[in-house]
């Protein structure tokens, strides 16, 4: 019988992997003290973050000397200090954070969902017609494509996007620990793509991420069928659980929920806002 996983035990996999995998494809990357990376590329993108943090051995009691390094080398960058902390690091980081006038941003939920070799996910209530096809990383066309599609659902209709924003997607894509999805939806006139979502695969975790339906795809389950493509994709390659973040109450951890994820813990996104500083998206 398959040991039920503890929240500390999510925790351990899904930082570890969420570590690994931003730094993998950010610019610049710095190890910190204690545990964890800080991760850096241009101002205002997502990967700006310290992940991990705390999570290793015990924070030394100089380790407010080694914030005030990671502060310097965001600034320094005209980047706003992000740090993405666990309930379950070090609480000693948190009077570090107080002395450097660190301030909540938001919280965001990680939910996982254990994995039986074996079983077969099934996206019920998707209307007929939604078919899922792999992104082939090589196909330069299809790789922009998927993150068209992919970066849309995190901004407003009409954003535009740099070609830094498509250098990082495409890095993401192109991953060999990564596999990339995208839906397409049957109608009168042709079919058409609705949908993307991508999945990270390290060790025995994986993580959904990138999930967005465009907006006259929505309601149709093209989300649950992206979901469960890639836990099926997962199962098959032998995954012990998969993860996914989402902020609290939006409709990605809805649609999860009703796929059998649960909340593991909840992050505290904490920056250190300053004149001429770029805040990360997301």
């Amino acid at each position: 019988m398959t040991r039920m996983l503890e929240p500390l035990d999510v925790a351990r996999l899904d930082e570890a992997r969420q570590a690994a995998g931003v730094a993998a494809v950010s610019e610049h990357v710095r190890p910190v003290v204690g545990g964890g990376v800080a991760c850096r590329g241009e101002p205002g993108s997502w990967n700006n973050a310290a992940i991990g943090l705390g999570m290793g051995e015990r924070l030394p009691d100089d380790w407010g000397d080694e914030l005030r390094s990671i502060v310097a080398w965001y600034a320094s960058a005209g980047i706003e200090p992000r740090l993405d902390l666990v309930p379950f690091a070090d609480p000693a980081i948190l009077r570090h954070c107080e002395a450097e006038s660190f301030c909540l941003r938001h919280f965001e939920n990680v939910l996982y969902r254990q994995l039986r070799a074996g079983e077969r996910v099934v996206a019920a209530g998707a209307r007929p017609g939604i078919e899922v096809r792999l992104v082939d990383p090589g196909d330069d066309a299809e790789v922009r494509r998927y993150s068209e599609i992919a970066m849309s659902g995190f901004h407003p209709p009409g954003h535009v996007f740099a070609e830094t924003d498509f250098a990082l997607s495409s890095r993401i894509v192109k991953h060999p620990r990564t596999r990339s999805f995208i839906a397409s939806v049957e109608t009168e006139s042709g079919v058409v793509d609705a949908g993307a979502g991508a999945i990270e695969l390290h060790g025995e975790t994986s993580c959904l991420f990138g999930l967005s339906t465009l907006p006259a795809f929505r309601r149709m389950g093209v989300q649950q069928t992206l979901i469960a493509a890639r836990l099926n994709l997962a199962i098959e390659m032998g995954m012990r659980v998969s993860t996914i973040s989402s902020r609290p109450g939006e409709g990605t951890e809805r649609n999860v929920r009703r796929m059998g994820f649960q909340t593991a813990y909840t992050k505290a996104i904490l920056v250190k806002p300053g004149p001429g500083l770029v805040p990360s998206q997301g």
